[in-house]
């Protein structure tokens, strides 16, 4: 079975990196001028306003909650190979035709799709990755934020990680609003006020980015649709406008067969 191979180059490590300074900025900034504050740890019991405690501790479990799921799913994405073709002998050039399992897709002479690069005929929604230098099954795409390629094993980490993205950067959006009013009325270090708002901003940019991107992918999804079978449109049949995927399993089990049993990680 041929793994991926990375090259660790500026260009390939530069993203993830983006990422996760991103994540540690805005968790920073929330945590520590938002979040804190409300729980007045450093007021005398008896001086705290319990309702904003509440209100505290309510928002710290949802926002650590959130940003724990987005990490464990981020890990998993990034270190989960994507999914390979196995070494058995009936994937192997040069195999006997009757012996080799059968597959829908084929190429537009007939012939069995192979790897000239791997050496291997290609099963179905299998594509050969440049950047990860292997054939990944039912290959999406290859994403630089998580340097890895999305594939069968680590499809639904994918996809969940944007999930708790959208969710984290909506809930502190919302959130942090009341703070960043805060710092207009009251006084505060400049660096603070322009730290909330920066967080405020970044949460929302980012948040709505990846609601129009989850959109995307939860309509492939819905459809039994990989990203490269939606642009080459190799997988589909029908017309224009109305076109079903050949692995279509309806929308329960198109979803299933991302997410499986355990949904929420």
């Amino acid at each position: 079975m041929m793994y991926p191979t990375y090259d660790l180059t500026l260009a390939n490590i530069l993203p993830p990196a983006t990422v996760l300074i991103l994540i540690s900025t805005i968790w920073s900034i929330y945590t520590f001028l938002h979040l804190l504050p409300l729980l007045q740890i450093d007021v005398p019991t008896e001086y705290q306003e319990h309702e904003a405690v509440l209100k505290g501790w309510f928002q710290v479990i949802i926002s650590q909650g959130l940003s724990l799921m987005l990490l464990i799913c981020y890990a998993r994405a990034v270190l989960t190979l994507p999914g390979q073709v196995p070494e058995a002998v009936e994937w192997r050039l040069g195999t006997f035709e009757a012996a080799l399992p059968k597959t829908r897709e084929v190429k537009y002479s007939g012939e069995r799709r192979r790897c000239k690069h791997c050496l291997i005929y290609k099963p179905d929604r299998c594509h050969h990755c440049r950047i990860c230098k292997c054939c990944i099954l039912k290959m999406d795409h290859h994403c630089p934020w998580i340097m890895n390629c999305v594939g069968f094993r680590n499809h639904k980490y994918f996809y969940l990680l944007v999930v708790y993205s959208v969710l984290s950067c909506a809930f502190i959006s919302i959130t942090i609003s009341s703070s960043v009013r805060r710092s207009v009325e009251e006084d505060m270090p400049s660096s603070h006020r322009f730290l909330l708002v920066l967080c405020l901003v970044s949460s929302t940019i980012i948040g709505t980015l990846l609601t129009v991107f989850l959109g995307f992918h939860s309509w492939l999804m819905m459809k039994g649709l990989t990203t490269i079978e939606f642009c080459e449109k190799t997988a589909t049949i029908g017309y224009t406008g109305s076109r079903t995927s050949l692995y279509d399993l309806g929308h329960y089990g198109n979803l299933k067969a991302v997410l499986g049993p355990r949904p929420f990680l």
